[in-house]
């Protein structure tokens, strides 16, 4: 029966990545632009690359204005610029991700990328069956010691804290709302770090934490930023990839003011969101697939901080014309004070604590 699901499997993938984004829902492809999707007749001729193939596998949807876009966009990058035969193929359910990693290392791909910790059980149940194929993971939160796996994560506690020192300017009532997709070990760090980042600045200021269950949902993130809103908050940060767009909305609706994850939101919102976090998901990627096409590979994990530039703070631009004149004073002293804060951590001189305790 095993055999049987791999081989429909197989079938399904192959079928799926040529009709291109037409596949289900739950696990559809979306092939880069620029790039080649993945091949089904092995008669064909090689492409430019000499047959070398990368296939991302993502457990969210492509369109978050996060992570998963910034993943896609640094993959057509490498795609263009070393001539790699790339694809992208969402599996949206947990059940499917170790066959479908297990299917494309079949296949015969010379790297598959996988993203998020959802992911991580699939990547190492499948490493060790194929030593000859790379494998990259982008955000782990654990190590994985093994000979074809390179690990990508991030110090993104420091990017929090510099997002509470913002916050604990902002708020007037010493209470914000941390909305977060999972209850995850680094979300928790997160959220100690943003409150501890205020609590810096602010000794009242406060955070409420709700778990919107979801990275996927922006009508979950919408509910659990009502929720907060309700019980006093007046400013949320979001840390749940596509789910944040509902906090955007409800922030929007109740004016609130947001604190974005993961990439800029301030031109969605431009009257709301103060900031975002910034997590280089994609560059990340991007130097480790680029150091596979030039023929380079090193095992391990890679933490990127501050002082490397794989996280940080994004301020935005837009929003000093919507605030009024006491706002745009806290904001300005905030901003100033997130500037030389970011220089401590960067120099040295400050150590964020990464406490997953909740």
């Amino acid at each position: 029966m095993k055999k049987a699901l791999a081989l429909m499997l197989v079938l399904t993938l192959s079928l799926s990545l040529l009709a291109g984004c037409g596949g289900s829902p739950a696990a559809s492809p979306a092939p880069d632009s620029g790039a080649q999707a993945a091949q089904a007749a092995p008669q064909e001729p090689a492409p430019a690359s000499g047959g070398r193939r990368v296939v991302m596998v993502i457990p969210q949807s492509l369109g978050d204005s996060g992570p998963m876009d910034s993943l896609k966009q640094n993959l057509e990058k490498a795609a263009e610029e070393f001539g790699l035969d790339t694809s992208i193929y969402e599996a949206l359910e947990p059940s499917q991700h170790e066959e479908v990693v297990r299917t494309f290392a079949r296949e015969g791909v010379d790297m598959i990328i996988c993203a998020m910790p959802t992911m991580v059980e699939a990547l190492k149940a499948v490493a060790p069956e194929f030593p000859d194929t790379k494998f990259c993971m982008v955000f782990p939160l654990e190590e994985i010691e093994m000979d074809n796996v390179v690990c990508v994560d991030f110090a993104t506690w420091e990017g929090y804290y510099l997002c509470g020192v913002l916050a604990g300017h902002m708020t007037k009532v010493n209470q914000a709302g941390h909305v977060i997709g999972a209850e995850q070990s680094a979300l928790i760090a997160n959220y100690n770090a943003f409150k501890a980042g205020g609590k810096s600045v602010n000794p009242d200021f406060d955070v409420l934490l709700s778990n919107a269950n979801s990275f996927d949902d922006p009508a979950k993130g919408k509910e659990a930023a009502i929720s907060l809103i309700d019980q006093g908050c007046d400013l949320i940060i979001t840390d749940c990839a596509a789910t944040a767009m509902g906090v955007i909305e409800a922030g929007e609706e109740k004016g609130v003011f947001i604190i974005g994850d993961s990439s800029p939101h301030n031109e969605i919102s431009p009257a709301v969101v103060l900031a975002d976090t910034m997590t280089q998901f994609g560059p990340a990627m991007y130097s480790v697939v680029s150091e596979f096409a030039n023929g380079s590979f090193s095992p391990g994990t890679h933490f990127s901080t501050l002082a490397e530039g794989g996280i940080g703070i994004t301020v935005s631009p837009l929003i000093s014309e919507h605030l009024s004149a006491e706002d745009k004073a806290a904001f300005d002293e905030g901003v100033a004070d997130v500037e030389a804060v970011s220089e401590k951590i960067k120099a040295g001189e400050l150590t964020v604590e990464r406490n997953i305790q909740k």
